[in-house]
């Protein structure tokens, strides 16, 4: 499938979803000699074309809004194109547990520096501000991806609604900090968005980077990181405890044995029957006769 327009030519190679009134693609672009990728959007509904286009031409958008290629009408239909981001998603990267506490630390401040930079309409910051619309590469850059997923909600998206989202990505990012309480720092953080007291995007930025040096630096004292020697031997022990924790019972045993046997009452047989001569160190002199 070719997607014309006057000057370009992109070809669709994969069909990513399709809606009601849109089809979501990824397509390249035939007359760029590199043959980038574009997620390609073609609005077929004329009423959802009219709303979009407020918000999604280069006229109507800050120029620092690059992710949005261009935009243009062609066969009755509205296309958006936007550069696709390839790589891992948060959202999976998060489940096979990939980042320490460092990692996650500067993955959020690149989250909120990606946004800030783009500089882009409320509605698309409440849409890349999913787990599985942020995509990361090794280097902990951060790219979006543009994929319509609420696009029935666009028009009621607010400031508030994209800090909400912020405070769930806060708590899928620091879940282990916040709930063993071991950030006071994160922790205040999260409740000062979840209390409205950081109204927008930058408000958060700034008392986020306030935090990050600081959480960093403590991180690096007191988190234990895979890689390290001590992290493997600790590692290797935690393993291990369950064997050595059985053969201390056996020892304690054995010990609590001899103990007995070295301590206990030392018996003597005699025409009165079993008597005692000694209880540990104390010897029993037996009574003369007469008394």
């Amino acid at each position: 499938m070719l997607i014309r327009f006057p000057d370009k030519c992109y070809e669709v190679v994969q069909k990513i979803k399709a809606l009601d009134a849109l089809d979501l693609y990824v397509a390249k672009d035939m007359t760029d000699t590199e043959q980038k990728l574009y997620t390609a959007a073609c609005i077929r509904d004329q009423e959802l074309a009219r709303k979009l286009i407020l918000i999604t031409t280069k006229k109507n958008t800050s120029l620092a809004f690059k992710d949005l290629h261009e935009s243009f009408n062609t066969d009755g239909k509205y296309y958006i194109i936007f550069h696709y981001a390839q790589g891992e998603t948060l959202q999976r990267a998060l489940r096979a547990n990939t980042y320490n506490l460092k990692e996650r630390l500067l993955l959020f401040r690149n989250i909120l520096s990606r946004i800030l930079l783009l500089d882009m309409p409320e509605c698309f910051i409440y849409e890349v501000l999913r787990k599985d619309n942020i995509v990361v590469d090794s280097a902990l850059s951060v790219k979006f991806h543009y994929f319509f997923t609420e696009v029935d909600y666009y028009w009621q998206v607010d400031e508030k609604n994209c800090i909400h989202r912020l405070c769930g990505l806060v708590q899928e990012l620091f879940q282990k900090e916040l709930e063993e309480k071991s950030s006071r720092e994160l922790a205040e953080f999260l409740r000062d968005l979840e209390q409205g007291r950081l109204t927008d995007i930058w408000d958060c930025y700034e008392a986020y980077n306030d935090i990050y040096e600081h959480v960093t630096r403590k991180s690096e004292l007191r988190e234990i990181r895979p890689g390290r020697i001590w992290w493997k031997a600790w590692d290797a022990f935690k393993k291990k405890l369950p064997a050595l924790k059985s053969m201390l019972a056996i020892l304690l045993i054995l010990a609590s044995g001899a103990y007995l046997l070295l301590h206990l009452p030392n018996p003597v047989l005699s025409e009165d029957g079993i008597t005692f001569g000694q209880i540990g160190t104390l010897v029993i002199e037996k009574p003369e006769s007469g008394q």
